[in-house]
């Protein structure tokens, strides 16, 4: 009997799914099959079929989040740049709120010395992703006359994206981190700190 293709893209997925939350919540050290079949209701070995070495799960994982990022980044380019920096800030709350998860990007970088080739050089492509967005937040803020900072935009976006970063992490641990930093962000760009109460759009 022949295996139906949807239904082995659908078990892909099913375990990409899971092994994400898994990996947003433990890290990729902690991650391990046996967690993942377990939760399935499946073997292993249904597992290594998929993806036969761990590597290739992990390389899997941050490809997935970089094809998605880029379509969100993407679906952003015709909104200003109060409203981008907003859905920007909006993500470190998305995954916050899933049972107080960091960023890929924040897991990549705390593991990167202790990971793969292979995914090390995902990992360099995606957290370049997110820091590229934020640059280009700062630039378009600048341009449009609505963020007044010293500095350049590289500078500017670099300090946003690596604040954030921090701040998930420290979050854990104190909640209100999160917005005292966003609301000191805002107060760098010469921003109201509550223009990150308005409305966003997630990936």
């Amino acid at each position: 009997m022949k295996c139906d293709p949807s239904a082995r893209g659908d078990t892909r997925r099913k375990i990409l799914d899971l092994a994400e939350g898994l990996f947003l919540s433990r890290g990729f050290a902690a991650l391990s099959y046996q967690q993942v079949s377990k939760v399935l209701g499946v073997r292993n070995a249904a597992i290594h079929y998929h993806f036969p070495h761990k590597t290739d799960l992990g390389v899997a994982l941050i490809q997935r989040y970089r094809r998605r990022f880029e379509r969100f980044v993407e679906s952003q380019a015709e909104l200003g740049a109060v409203e981008q920096l907003i859905n920007y800030f909006e993500l470190s709350t998305v995954y916050f709120s899933r049972d107080r998860q960091i960023c890929p990007s924040g897991v990549l970088s705390t593991e990167y010395p202790a990971l793969p080739d292979e995914m090390q050089q995902e990992a360099l492509g995606f957290v370049g992703q997110m820091r590229a967005w934020a640059v280009a937040i700062a630039g378009k803020g600048r341009a449009e006359g609505c963020m007044r900072y010293p500095g350049e935009p590289e500078a500017m976006g670099l300090l946003m994206f690596s604040a954030l970063q921090g701040a998930l992490q420290l979050a854990r641990v104190e909640p209100d981190v999160l917005l005292a930093v966003k609301a000191q962000i805002c107060r760098l760009l010469d921003l109201p700190p509550d223009a990150i109460d308005a409305g966003s759009t997630t990936p």
